[in-house]
């Protein structure tokens, strides 16, 4: 993934991800909070717009200025859903890995205190 343009509004950087997906380049959308330290580094950007293919950043940065520039590595329809939908079901792997990874990690501490510590 690439950084393609800061916004000062989500709304903003939504529309133009909305307007690249509609030419076939695959974007995702942060808040530029969650790219900072902390919140007392505030500044006048709200919202961070990513291609998520390096072969599309030339595509993306050229379509944002001119509208009408030909894109030469656009996804089809049926391209852009399979990529959401694996990427969806990898974030739920990797998440009932961690969940598993946690609960036995909480499950052996518990069993280690309950051995050490006396009851009464």
């Amino acid at each position: 993934m690439r950084l393609l343009a800061k916004y000062e509004s989500r709304s903003e950087a939504d529309e133009r991800a909305a307007f690249l997906k509609s030419c076939g380049i695959a974007t995702h959308v942060t808040d530029m909070v969650s790219m900072r330290p902390n919140l007392a580094h505030q500044g006048q950007f709200r919202a961070g717009l990513w291609v998520v293919l390096e072969d599309q950043y030339r595509d993306a940065s050229g379509l944002l200025e001119d509208p009408d520039f030909e894109v030469r590595n656009s996804l089809s329809v049926d391209q852009m859903a399979h990529m959401e939908n694996e990427g969806t079901a990898e974030a739920r792997k990797t998440l009932l890995k961690w969940l598993v990874i946690t609960a036995v990690g909480l499950a052996a501490l518990t069993a280690l205190v309950t051995t050490l510590v006396p009851a009464g």
